[in-house]
């Protein structure tokens, strides 16, 4: 099963796609923990990666997605995979290689939000960021979200509120045998 994960930065995404994962005994993919590892590189592409997160600003679209189809295209993924990080616009749902057969929205409120990215205290996550990525998020995300529901892709929304264990029970029920 391939399952994309969509939610505000901050949201839990990653602890919510860890968790499916280890269910599902698929791969958990995030874009951010790929593009991380790149910026570590002594490579053209990820000096421009790092410059670019850097400075606040999303790695562009046909590079996103040459490293994520690369990623999806691995053997491991051949049963499916949780995908964290993209397609985040229509132009990266374009350019995806492999299709989603089911979607989870975690969402958050903005104010939890925001508490938790200032806590994890990342290099890229300053106030001005923070609120540009989400801003970018609401304005980029909600139509490649909408577009899947018209193709029929289900579409499951987790309120990632609740302590950690009450998600889990929530999920369990989503994935029972």
């Amino acid at each position: 099963m391939n399952i994309f994960l969509f939610g505000a930065q901050g949201s839990g995404k990653s602890t919510v796609g860890k968790y499916i994962a280890e269910k599902l005994s698929v791969p958990f993919i995030a874009t951010g923990d790929i593009f991380r590892r790149l910026e570590q590189e002594d490579s053209e592409l990820g000096r421009e990666v790092k410059s670019l997160i850097d400075q606040g600003n999303l790695v562009p679209d046909d590079i996103t997605m040459e490293i994520v189809n690369s990623r999806l295209g691995q053997k491991d993924t051949q049963n499916g995979f949780i995908l964290d990080g993209a397609p985040r616009n229509l132009n990266q749902e374009k350019l995806i290689e492999k299709k989603p057969n089911l979607l989870i929205l975690v969402n958050l409120q903005e104010k939890e939000t925001l508490k938790r990215l200032r806590e994890r205290a990342r290099h890229d996550d300053t106030d001005e960021a923070i609120r540009r990525r989400l801003a970018w998020y609401k304005e980029m995300t909600a139509p490649v979200l909408d577009f899947y529901k018209r193709e029929g892709v289900k579409l499951v929304e987790i309120d990632n509120t609740p302590p950690e264990s009450q998600v889990q029970k929530v999920l369990d029920g989503l994935f029972e045998d």
